[in-house]
């Protein structure tokens, strides 16, 4: 190991001097991913990592881009879109009695699902093709694909159980009124 000083990017601060052992570690740990600025005295310019003597110790992702050490250097996705699919049928409820519901709760649906898909990819994660749970069943699909992100994510499953409840509700709601308009 060489006794030379090394300086880092994270997130917008520089920070260093610190020794290769300290940016070796950080790789291992995931702490520095890919494409993180690298510098030392001798150097021209800050460089990423992986095209420095550190080459060798950063991680590279899967094939699949699905790997652990992807979604570790990957940015959080916002789960907003996950909850407001959720609670979808909750809304549903509200305009049940609109004519064209369905046609709305579908289209509700399938731009939820692009707009999450798009937001995995702003995060710098690949999205799955879960999606399509939900583009081709509906409210039907949602809890699969919620569930589907939240273990690709890690995610807690609270939105997953948010999507099930709401979804029976929905359900019960509907059937009880048509019990009801029958009497």
């Amino acid at each position: 190991m060489s006794a030379t000083p090394w300086h880092y990017q994270d997130g917008t601060r520089a920070v260093g001097p610190v020794d290769e052992a300290t940016i070796r570690q950080r790789l291992r740990d995931g702490r520095m991913p890919a494409g993180t600025l690298v510098w030392c005295d001798g150097m021209a310019a800050w460089a990423p990592v992986e095209s420095t003597l550190f080459a060798a110790d950063v991680p590279l992702p899967s094939a699949t881009g699905d790997s652990a050490s992807a979604s570790i250097h990957a940015a959080p996705v916002n789960p907003m879109p996950a909850w407001l699919i959720a609670c979808l049928p909750l809304g549903l409820l509200v305009l049940s009695s609109m004519p064209g519901a369905g046609l709305v709760a579908l289209l509700g649906y399938i731009g939820l699902a692009i707009h999450d898909r798009e937001t995995f990819r702003r995060a710098g994660r690949t999205p799955s093709n879960a999606y399509w749970w939900m583009i081709l069943l509906g409210a039907a699909g949602a809890p699969v694909y919620l569930y589907l992100r939240a273990r690709r994510l890690g995610d807690p499953w609270g939105y997953v159980v948010a999507s099930v409840l709401t979804l029976l509700l929905f359900v019960a709601v509907t059937l009880l009124a048509g019990t009801y308009a029958a009497v």
